[in-house]
């Protein structure tokens, strides 16, 4: 069987809870630095190491939202991608030919097209002369 026992927050040296604990601290002086001890421990770091690390910053229990808007974000740039993709491809497929015709008949007007079309009649005309 499981006993719970009781667990107070007070400190064991202060004997108060959240007291302030300078005293601790005393035996490092202003000059010092406690970090410049920790530099040459990350010399050897990748930078692969150190983006991985970076998920160490936030709280576990939001972890979670942040992944699930990873996801989302990557979703939502693929689908714009394949969804201008199908945009583009189409535009080619129906614009290009379209384009060509306009710039073959962009030269002569409504009236020269009519009247193209009369002569080509004229030449093709039943019994005429080859």
């Amino acid at each position: 069987m499981v006993q719970i026992t009781p667990v107070s927050v007070t400190d064991e040296k202060a004997g108060a809870p959240y007291e302030d604990r300078d005293e601790d601290y005393s035996d490092i002086s202003d000059n010092e630095s406690i970090i410049s001890d920790d530099s040459d421990n990350y010399a050897d770091e990748t930078l692969a190491e150190r983006i991985i690390a970076l998920k160490e910053i936030v709280p576990p229990q939001y972890r979670p939202y942040f992944s699930s808007f990873a996801t989302k974000s990557v979703g939502a740039v693929e689908w714009t991608l394949k969804a201008g993709w199908i945009v583009t491809t189409s535009a080619l497929f129906f614009a290009s030919p379209l384009a060509i015709l306009l710039a073959s008949n962009a030269g002569g007007s409504r009236q020269d097209l009519s009247t193209q079309a009369q002569e080509s009649s004229e030449i093709i005309a039943p019994g005429a002369a080859l």
